[in-house]
């Protein structure tokens, strides 16, 4: 991996000089020496004279000037550095095929590709940054967004997202923004819905699920352990059991913390919402208790399942695993609502990129930003992963539902579903109280203290272990689980002694 090291200018210089000063003090003396023009004639008495004396004081002031700083010239060779880690060879080959684009167009510009996984990410482009180097254009988690914006790690896009189209073009809550300041762009999200097969929902004389009571019912009459089929294809470990769940959650008007941080999963409402879902779980494929992400598409594909709750990838692997299954499934929008004015939201976080504030060559880092972000090139990026890799853009969201492919040709109906969906998506450990009473807006800032909440191995998912493979009852599962939410807040807290709650 290679790093450039910023050329500084001088933050400010202090100039001395000399202010001459010029006071001029006229002292005229009038002495009326008039007592009579012939008595100083005859008697010859002093005359008395008026005179004027100029007098020239010096002064010597100091002044501090603060000087703009210059940028180092962005003209010869430059070399920048783009840190990813979609490292599918698909997305790589993409990648490279724009960065040559723009190497025919800049022929002194060139880019270092660097990849890396999402685990050590984070902490990786910390260390950059803390150390005052060049991290370069990266992509950026958004549990340090805000923090490394407030910290002037980050540098300002707001002439990126205009040129791209502003407001106007991208998906509300996709871009990051702090007091008027874009820092960070996305390239993609995903969005997550409940696909369903309409074969079976058909034999059964079912209509797609629109609400919770209907997805239960749905469950329970497609469940039919001689034919290996079951109702529905969940999670049980893992922080895919997390997300999965806190949609549901939100869609009971429920979350985990208000905005400004106060614990409100003790609510009575959430022990309701943990038993209906746990009651879902009794239509599920056995050994569900330990499944993670891939084992809701197998379950789906392979036939085990009637409903499954997934993304777009789903349906990419339909036809690669499943040919039998095209024209026999298709996705709805979660249905967990239970009450008339619950929100829609869903699970989903947009991948962003953003730039080291003092790399060296910013405008050029901003150019080839705004040259990959735009036009057929992020279509043709996201289109790797068509249908999973959601676009930010509502141009670059038509270009995809049109694109030249056989998955678009025989689904453009699932590409717009993700499309208008996109706006819905919301993480737990990324967005702190994103509903409020019954209203969605995402915060884009995640308690300080997620990890041991939200993570794999986290207190929500041996919350969700213990009720599923110990037998322990929901409620005192749900106490424990509290209990321990509040020692690592207060924890972490008493480490952070100057944390301020965000305001909005």
């Amino acid at each position: 991996m290679r790093f450039d090291k910023r050329y500084y200018e001088p933050n400010f210089s202090i100039h001395k000089g000399k202010e001459k000063r010029a006071v001029k003090r006229a002292m005229t003396l009038f002495v009326l020496a008039v007592l009579l023009v012939l008595v100083a004639a005859c008697g010859g008495q002093p005359q008395t004279v008026t005179v004027v004396e100029t007098v020239e004081v010096t002064k010597e002031v100091v002044k501090e000037v603060v000087v703009t700083p210059t940028p180092a010239p962005e003209t010869g060779p430059r070399t920048l550095t783009f840190f990813t880690t979609e490292a599918d060879p698909p997305q790589l080959d993409a990648l490279a095929e724009i960065i040559d684009e723009y190497h025919q167009e800049h022929p002194d510009v060139f880019i270092d590709v660097v990849t890396g996984t999402p685990a050590t990410r984070g902490e990786r482009i910390a260390t950059l940054l803390s150390a005052g180097s060049d991290a370069g254009i990266f992509e950026i988690e958004a549990a340090f967004t805000r923090e490394w914006a407030e910290a002037g790690f980050l540098l300002p896009l707001n002439d990126v997202f205009e040129a791209i189209g502003g407001v106007d073009e991208y998906v509300p809550g996709s871009y990051f923004e702090l007091n008027d300041t874009v820092y960070a762009l996305p390239y993609a999200t995903s969005v997550y819905g409940l696909w369903y097969r309409t074969d079976l929902f058909e034999e059964a004389g079912l209509e797609p699920p629109t609400n919770y009571e209907e997805v239960l019912a749905a469950a329970k009459a497609l469940t039919n352990p001689d034919k290996g089929i079951y109702g529905i294809a969940l999670p049980g470990s893992t922080n895919a059991s997390v997300n999965f769940f806190s949609t549901f959650l939100w869609q009971q008007c429920l979350d985990y913390y208000t905005p400004q941080g106060e614990l409100i999963f003790d609510d009575p409402a959430v022990l309701d919402a943990i038993k209906k879902w746990v009651a879902l779980t009794e239509y599920a494929p056995p050994g569900f208790e330990t499944w993670s992400w891939g084992d809701q598409i197998t379950a789906f594909v392979t036939g085990s399942a009637a409903m499954s709750v997934y993304a777009g990838r789903l349906g990419v692997r339909i036809p690669e695993q499943a040919p039998d299954l095209e024209g026999k499934a298709d996705i709805v929008r979660l249905p967990w609502a239970t009450r008339p004015d619950s929100p829609y939201v869903t699970y989903g976080s947009w991948s962003r990129i953003a730039i080291s504030a003092n790399t060296r060559y910013p405008e050029t880092a901003k150019d080839f930003l705004q040259f990959f972000l735009s036009g057929d090139r992020l279509a043709r990026y996201d289109a790797t992963v068509i249908g999973h890799m959601v676009p930010p853009t509502k141009s670059v969201a038509k270009l995809l539902e049109n694109w030249d492919s056989d998955y678009a040709r025989n689904h453009s109906d699932w590409l717009a579903f993700f499309n208008e969906n996109a706006a819905y998506t919301n993480h737990p450990a990324n967005n702190m109280g994103s509903v409020e009473g019954c209203n969605f807006v995402k915060k884009d800032y995640g308690p300080p203290w997620a990890g041991p909440v939200f993570s794999k191995g986290g207190i929500i998912d041996l919350m969700f272990q213990e009720i599923y493979i110990n037998g322990t009852d929901p409620e005192q599962a749900w106490q424990d689980a509290i209990a321990k939410m509040k020692d690592v807040q207060e924890q972490w807290l008493a480490e952070h002694p100057d944390w301020q709650p965000p305001t909005y």
